[in-house]
């Protein structure tokens, strides 16, 4: 008779520690986490890796990966104020379907909103009347928080972890502040990232004659920049959105994205919160994870 495996859960993998909590909402995959000083940052964050359960601790397989802004809020709603994205539910269904299963890395953000803004908020031109508006980015240190990204957290991941480490296999997402900064990354590393999952970005914080001229310079085509899926509700405060996103699906249309390279989703209920990203979610990891090359 063949041998019986038994799968041994390390309590470490490398710099990583297993999180243990008195409760989770959490019902797949095993959760990683680290403690650790940023480069543009004055506190400690937490840097939290979340494993599928089809993750070979001792094998070989490769899985692709998806780098999350807001990273408390990915599958423990008790490590959040506001709720949790439930992924490891997203992804675990996806299995089902037939799809690969990602590793989620996620970064946590600041306790502190105006900080939040900088971090995720990209170099770009802000208009001076939106500078006024509660939490409007003020000092944008966005390029520190990706440049860390790429140079220092994806080469750990990749060495620490089972990963397939091709663009095509790294993706970046987030919503809200989080949502325009998968933009910025996908759109100024395209050798890094092949799939922006951005949700909810707050264009309305931007000259668009000026997103333009950024656009231009950068040349977002699907032959160079991979894939992209946009969402935006329509109701309350997500309504202020929506004008942004759609003008953004428009001017990616002009670079030669369609259907088969950028994914669209507006529901014209939803609010600003976790479980219409949540929802949405599926579709956008579908879109994403069923044209991911062979290993």
């Amino acid at each position: 008779m063949p041998a019986i495996k038994i799968n041994f859960v390390p309590e470490e993998i490398g710099p990583f520690h297993q999180h243990h909590a008195n409760k989770t909402s959490m019902k797949h995959g095993f959760y990683y986490e680290m403690l650790t000083e940023l480069p543009f940052a004055k506190d400690k964050r937490h840097i939290r890796v979340w494993l599928p359960d089809s993750y070979d601790f001792y094998g070989e397989g490769h899985h692709p990966v998806l780098y999350m802004s807001d990273g408390q809020n990915l599958v423990d709603k008790y490590l959040t104020r506001y709720g949790d994205w439930h992924l490891d539910r997203v992804i675990a269904t996806l299995r089902k379907e037939g799809y690969p299963e990602p590793i989620l890395v996620g970064i946590d953000c600041p306790k502190d909103s105006q900080q939040r803004s900088n971090e995720l908020n990209p170099p770009y031109p802000v208009l001076r009347r939106v500078r006024k508006k509660e939490g409007a980015p003020k000092r944008p240190i966005g390029d520190q928080f990706i440049a860390y990204i790429v140079e220092k957290l994806k080469p750990l991941i990749d060495e620490t972890f089972h990963t397939d480490p091709r663009k095509e296999c790294t993706g970046i997402g987030g919503s809200s502040m989080g949502g325009i900064m998968s933009f910025y990354a996908w759109l100024c590393y395209p050798k890094t990232f092949g799939y922006s999952h951005c949700f909810s970005p707050p264009f309305f914080f931007y000259n668009h004659r000026q997103l333009r001229r950024i656009l231009k310079t950068y040349d977002p085509r699907p032959e160079t920049h991979g894939r992209i899926f946009l969402y935006v509700g329509g109701k309350d405060f997500e309504k202020t959105f929506t004008k942004g996103v759609f003008w953004m699906h428009k001017e990616l249309e002009k670079f030669g994205y369609g259907s088969g390279t950028m994914g669209f989703a507006y529901e014209e209920k939803a609010i600003h919160h976790e479980e219409w990203w949540y929802r949405y979610s599926f579709p956008a990891l579908r879109f994403w994870l069923s044209e991911l090359p062979k290993e």
